[in-house]
């Protein structure tokens, strides 16, 4: 039978991998690179290219809620610009853009977090 502490350690190891999802999800985005195999179009996100370069730490926070995830401001710092980097998007318009995808960014989502968590369990 396990002990509590063994159960509390699977508990973190799987939420530190949904983490490490997340951060490369979002780092995805950003980048506009789709990640790996056919990228984001083959989970019906079009257009993701539009996304590259307008992803914030408040964006990503914003977006990675909207997927069910909250992430501390630590994991948000990487998404930290220079305050003369200019947006193309607004934060609204970036809402709309995950909004009008979203199921295909839950696909991603799901799909991202099934490779990191199955890595680890």
């Amino acid at each position: 039978m396990a002990t509590r502490s063994t159960h509390m350690k699977r508990v973190n190891i799987q939420r530190s991998a949904e983490v490490a999802a997340m951060i490369d999800f979002l780092s995805d985005l950003d980048n506009g690179t789709g990640g790996d195999y056919d990228g984001f179009d083959s989970f019906g996100i079009e257009s993701s290219v539009q996304l590259r370069g307008q992803i914030n730490s408040y964006r990503a926070g914003k977006i990675a809620k909207l997927l069910g995830k909250n992430l501390n401001k630590n994991h948000l710092k990487r998404f930290i610009k220079k305050d003369c980097h200019n947006y193309s998007m607004t934060a609204k318009d970036v809402d709309d853009f995950v909004n009008s995808n979203l199921e295909g960014f839950m696909k991603y989502w799901d799909f991202s977090k099934s490779v990191y968590v199955g890595s680890v369990t």
